[in-house]
């Protein structure tokens, strides 16, 4: 069982700097809750608004504190393989094995042989004692991970290897794809398809909304049911863009302040937004 990895949001001063002191006490108070690890700098942590050398400085802070490589996956979003190969091998040097790998995203109508001659050639020149869940979320990147793809890769790489995936497209019969092959360990995104996605064999969630309820998610996870108020939430933030309206609700559970921040292109929450999210948190 995967159980639950937060897909923890990113804090940032009003210079534009990541906030580390904040990222410690958010990462503290998430590590006495119910979860089984953290991913960093994927979409909800704005890891494509964020240079290497940042991410580096961040996690060798963190790792000096209590959080551990074991329990840390990185988000790796790149369209070139060989600086995907270089983020992980120094990422290795960290002592960290666990990634979520995006496709390639800035070339459009990739076929799956494209797709997965990529992944072949990342694959071939990292540690094979890395643990790869591939990440698939077409409406970012406008490419879908089929499930055969993730079992040719597999049987070239080992299931020890190719773990399997996180779904965030959000579309059932995308995750049932993938729940049809056992040997694909199936992660989803959207908390409103955790439930469902377990009781037919799936492994657990990387999500957004567990920066501020990783208990209630992790029972979820746990019983197989649904919580209506996680979905209740859910439905509410897609009205709005969803990473900062994420945030929005960080700073209302904490108070503070630079949870608002987000760094550009995308764009703070507007007070209607924020008294709007006020109203569920």
């Amino acid at each position: 069982m995967f159980g639950l990895s937060v897909a923890i949001a990113t804090p940032f001063d009003k210079n534009d700097k990541i906030e580390v002191n904040e990222f410690r006490n958010q990462i503290s108070n998430l590590l006495t809750s119910k979860i089984d690890s953290i991913t960093f700098f994927g979409t909800t942590g704005e890891g494509p608004s964020i240079s290497f050398s940042e991410k580096i400085q961040t996690l060798e802070y963190l790792l000096s504190y209590e959080l551990t490589p074991k329990q840390i996956y990185v988000s790796i979003i790149q369209s070139n393989y060989k600086s995907a190969q270089i983020e992980i091998d120094k990422y290795n040097e960290l002592g960290i094995n666990n990634f979520l790998v995006s496709p390639p995203f800035f070339f459009k109508e990739l076929d799956q042989n494209a797709l997965e001659k990529w992944f072949i050639n990342l694959f071939s020149n990292i540690s094979n004692e890395n643990n790869i869940i591939l990440y698939n979320i077409p409406q970012i990147t406008t490419i879908k991970i089929k499930a055969d793809l993730i079992k040719n890769l597999q049987e070239k790489f080992g299931l020890n290897f190719i773990k399997g995936v996180k779904d965030s497209s959000g579309d059932i019969n995308q995750t049932n794809e993938y729940l049809k092959s056992n040997n694909i360990m199936t992660t989803v995104g959207d908390e409103r398809l955790i439930a469902k996605t377990l009781k037919l064999g799936g492994a657990g969630s990387i999500c957004g909304l567990s920066n501020i309820y990783p208990n209630e998610i992790s029972k979820v996870i746990k019983s197989k049911k649904n919580n209506p108020h996680i979905i209740n939430v859910v439905n509410k933030i897609l009205k709005y863009p969803v990473v900062p309206a994420i945030k929005t609700l960080i700073y209302l559970k904490t108070k503070n302040e630079i949870w608002l921040n987000v760094r550009p292109p995308l764009i703070q929450s507007s007070n209607k937004i924020i008294n709007e999210l006020k109203k569920i948190i």
